[in-house]
Order: structure tokens, then sequence, then C-alpha cells
């Protein structure tokens, strides 16, 4: 039998995955995800959040220096569009902060076959946060209208 090589590739052994956009799209969805999987990627997912939103910011604070263009923006801030994108930030700090506390516990207390279990906590508690946080971000826009 002889080798593969580059001069007799009919002989080459066949990859059984080809890699292009639509298996790598099957493979990722037939992928069993896991708790700590959802945990990596939410915690990454909510960090490059928390960057976008820095810049934002940071350009927002260009207008202090013009009373005109600082009223428009703040104007521009009160739209309803914007205050979801004020509790879409309350809930990325704060699954971000406790899913942080999460890590930390992990690493000083090593890990712990309850992970599981403390990622959900960490949903749960995120969750009841971000609901008691966001409520009076979004009952003048989207709640107390449909009460009337």
């Amino acid at each position: 039998m002889s080798m593969p090589s580059i001069e007799n590739p009919k002989v080459a052994p066949k990859l059984p995955y080809v890699a292009n956009f639509q298996n790598a799209l099957q493979r990722i969805l037939s992928y069993h995800w896991r708790p700590g999987m959802w945990a990596w990627l939410l915690h990454r997912v909510s960090g490059i959040g928390m960057v976008i939103y820095l810049t934002i910011h940071v350009f927002g604070l260009r207008a202090l220096y013009d009373p005109v263009q600082f009223d428009m923006l703040m104007s521009t801030y009160r739209s309803p569009l914007f205050k979801i994108g004020e509790f879409a930030l309350l809930a990325i700090v704060t699954y971000h902060s406790i899913n942080g506390f999460r890590i930390v516990m992990v690493d000083f207390l090593g890990w712990s076959p309850k992970q599981k279990r403390m990622f959900y906590a960490t949903l749960v508690l995120s969750a009841l946060i971000i609901l008691l946080g966001g409520y009076p971000i979004l009952a003048p826009y989207f709640i107390t209208p449909f009460i009337k």
C-alpha cells in the first residue's frame, strides 16, 4: 500500500468533513449546548455589549461642551428606542456582574459539581433584578399607556 502524498492525491484519505458555511452551521446547531457553554457565551456577548455601550457613551459626552447639542442628545435619550437600549444595558450589566461573581466563586472555591445549579441561580437572580429594575425604565413608555 502506498502512502498518501502530494504527488499521489488519489491515495490521500478523504476527510469526512468539508469546511463550508452550511456544514459549520449544521455542526453548531447540532452541538449539545450545556449550561456551562451558555454561561460562557452570554458572558462574552454581554461584555461586548458593554464595550459597545461605553463607546456610545464616550461619544455622547462630547455634547457636554455645547448646551444646544446636549439638549438635543438628552431629548434623543428620552425616546422609547433608547429606553429599550437602557433596559438592554441593565440586562447586560446585571447578568455580566452576577455571572462574574459566580466565576470568582468558582476560581476561589474550586470546581464544584453544582455548576449547573449555580448557573441557573445566576439566571434567576439576574432575571429578578432585570424585572425589578426594568419596570421603572419601561413603564412610562410601554406599560402605562395601555392601562388607561
